[in-house]
């Protein structure tokens, strides 16, 4: 069976337009790779044309508690297809429960965390109110993981402590970037290649050896992982063309590039409505 060539990239960022390209700026002083478009939507929707893209998922972070009001009206502002957004939430934020009930009415499909940028680890029992809550909301949670190359190690979001959320809340969708833990590769393979969660590739491809990347893809399961390139900080159309040359199965190039997302967040409701409403599996699947 042929399998569609469709891609959508899971961890993306844009920002307003009047502050997108200096916050980009002020973030590529400091990072060894180069940006690839100034932050805007418009410079990650010329990415994702030239990548062959079909969309893409904005991760907004709160680096304050009294950031996550304003970011959230934004967001839903821009979940718009083919860019979708999360929401952000701050462990610091007065009334969690109630903002993210508010990040589910208005049709945001989760929300974005960074233990670095906001000062958590993920195992820190004041993050409970926020995993029980989203597990019985139905949001979904992208996590960074691992090192970030901003912040001098130990980093907060190991996957020893990613596991132990994993174990203590079942049923939780959450999603581990840079697969699982940046430049922690062989914690990630002990402690969490096999669990309920979902990993994306975004700082795994051309980071991880290829062939190491591929074997722990298959030992977690590609029905588990999502494409992402966490663009601006890397290239979309390089990331796309680094992964399709790994030696993955077109079923698996399929999970990963879009069916594993294209279930997460419904896909089909945004790619193609009309063909959505009429039959259980729209023809661009």
């Amino acid at each position: 069976m042929n399998m569609p060539a469709l891609a959508f990239d899971a961890h993306t960022h844009i920002f307003p337009d009047a502050i997108g390209p200096r916050v980009v700026a002020q973030l590529a002083a400091t990072l060894p790779l180069p940006t690839s478009y100034n932050g805007t939507r418009d410079g990650l929707l010329r990415k994702l044309a030239e990548a062959g893209i079909a969309g893409s998922l904005n991760a907004p972070v709160a680096t304050r508690a009294d950031q996550v009001d304003a970011i959230n009206i934004w967001a839903a502002e821009q979940n718009r297809w083919p860019i979708l957004s999360l929401g952000a939430m701050h462990p610091d934020y007065p009334d969690i429960p109630t903002e993210l009930r508010r990040v589910k009415d208005r049709g945001l499909p989760g929300i974005k965390l960074h233990p670095e940028y906001q000062g958590f680890a993920p195992d820190e029992p004041r993050l409970d109110i926020i995993w029980r809550t989203c597990r019985e909301l139905g949001l979904i949670i992208l996590l960074h993981a691992g090192n970030d190359w901003q912040f001098p190690p130990p980093c907060r979001a190991n996957p020893a402590a990613i596991a132990r959320v994993v174990r203590a809340w079942p049923g939780l969708t959450l999603i581990a970037a840079h697969f699982g833990g940046f430049e922690q590769w062989e914690a990630v393979a002990h402690e969490l290649v096999g669990l309920p969660l979902y990993l994306d590739t975004s700082f795994a491809v051309g980071f991880l050896p290829d062939d190491q990347f591929v074997r722990l893809v298959r030992q977690h399961s590609s029905a588990r992982v999502l494409f992402g390139s966490d663009a601006p900080w890397q290239d979309p159309p390089a990331t796309l063309a680094a992964f399709r040359r790994l030696p993955f199965t077109p079923p698996e190039q399929h999970a990963i590039l879009w069916a594993n997302a294209a279930r997460l967040f419904h896909l089909e409701e945004h790619a193609c409505p009309a063909t959505s409403a009429a039959r259980k599996e729209p023809s661009c699947m």
